[in-house]
């Protein structure tokens, strides 16, 4: 029951990411500066929470150190995911991301020092050929592919290394460091590219405003450091499978929001057909070969 309750964290978890996307095309700031103020106002709500929670937030350096060095892959991970939604639509920069678990097959060997498992490289190959069915129907929007893919691959990053980092430090701390190393680099990227930080620090529209804080708040704060806890009961990998179900709740929402402009053609749903049987067939396929183990 225990478990079950814990997946059912796990989705609800995943459905809140799905909305991101949405509210990033609705949000109409520049991915730069929409993640700027998107880590601003989660900064603020994880002080506040650890406040009330009686969380410390403090660290000795030696540990600060590290944590604000993940947060620039985390940094990096939300812009590329806005990006590809700026330069594309949802619905594809949702299947570049829906790469995550071909990433995260790749990555969590190294990271981890784990046993490279068959299964997972299978199922990231048939991802990789549904992707391939979609870029190929949707040339014009190849760019929004790969900053999808981008984002996938740092996504894949940090939430495979977040997964040891949860044994020595509180989800909250993890969080707190990580946005504010992310804070610090994105702030830095924007003031190389536009030789000031004034645009980014002037409020925007009360309309963006009300989306921010529910991308940042519920959909960051609360979905983050909720994710991050999980990670206690349930290994890395298969928090990052799961995750793929983002992308159908995201294309989904967005079909329904936002209507012809999400509209793609039939090889494109061929593609994301794909990627769909091989995220909802993962997890039993695989827990079946470890109960033969």
């Amino acid at each position: 029951m225990k478990f079950n309750k814990t997946f059912l964290a796990l989705h609800a978890i995943v459905f809140l990411w799905g909305l991101t996307p949405v509210l990033g095309k609705l949000i109409t700031l520049p991915a730069l500066e929409l993640v700027w103020w998107r880590l601003v106002i989660a900064i603020l709500s994880l002080v506040f929470y650890s406040t009330y929670k009686g969380i410390p937030l403090q660290l000795k350096w030696k540990q600060v150190f590290p944590l604000l060095a993940w947060g620039v892959v985390v940094g990096l991970h939300w812009y590329f995911f806005y990006h590809a939604i700026k330069v594309s639509n949802v619905s594809v920069a949702m299947m570049g991301f829906s790469t995550l678990t071909l990433c995260a097959s790749l990555v969590q060997p190294i990271l981890l020092k784990k046993k490279i498992i068959s299964i997972d490289v299978v199922y990231g190959l048939f991802i990789l050929l549904g992707l391939c069915i979609i870029s190929y129907a949707e040339q014009v929007y190849l760019k929004g592919v790969l900053f999808g893919i981008l984002a996938a691959f740092t996504g894949a990053l940090f939430g495979v290394y977040n997964g040891s980092l949860i044994q020595r430090f509180h989800a909250v701390q993890i969080a707190f460091y990580e946005f504010l190393g992310a804070l610090l680099f994105i702030s830095i990227i924007s003031m190389i590219d536009t030789h000031s930080i004034v645009d980014f620090v002037a409020l925007p529209s009360i309309e963006n405003m009300a989306y921010l804080m529910v991308l940042s708040v519920v959909c960051t704060t609360l979905a983050f450091t909720w994710s991050v806890e999980i990670l206690k009961k349930i290994d890395a990998i298969t928090v990052i499978v799961t995750n793929n179900l983002e992308p159908i709740y995201g294309v989904l929402l967005s079909l329904i929001i936002f209507g012809v402009s999400e509209y793609m053609s039939v090889q494109f749903y061929m593609g994301a057909l794909i990627l769909f049987m091989a995220v909802f067939s993962y997890p039993f396929v695989k827990n079946r070969m470890e109960t033969k183990q």
